[in-house]
């Protein structure tokens, strides 16, 4: 199966999360981690450790993007609340305009 293509997409990270949050995902990519019905308990208990530890690591980033779409969806609100704000403060003076217009 070939790699899907790699998008460029910046949503905010700094290089080393971007690189942490690729090297997380080429580890659970990886076939070494593939269950065998005759691997060994203390094998099996490895990779279960060792998959709970990346998950671990991958809370921590996903928490701290969950952060900054946070504050991301503060700021695109309160842009929104200040544009509708305007608008209506436009509308007010293209109301003032026309009813104080002589015809």
């Amino acid at each position: 199966m070939e790699d899907e293509p790699q998008v460029d997409l910046n949503i905010g990270l700094a290089e080393e999360e971007r690189k942490d949050l690729e090297n997380m995902i080429g580890v659970f990519k990886d076939e070494k981690f593939s269950p065998s019905l005759n691997a060994a308990p203390e094998d099996l208990q490895k990779q279960i450790t060792f998959l709970r530890e990346k998950m671990t690591g991958m809370s921590v980033v996903l928490l701290d993007l969950d952060k900054k779409m946070r504050s991301l969806y503060e700021v695109i609100r309160l842009f929104y609340r200040k544009t509708e704000v305007m608008n209506e403060r436009i509308n007010d003076v293209i109301k003032l305009v026309k009813t104080d217009k002589p015809r």
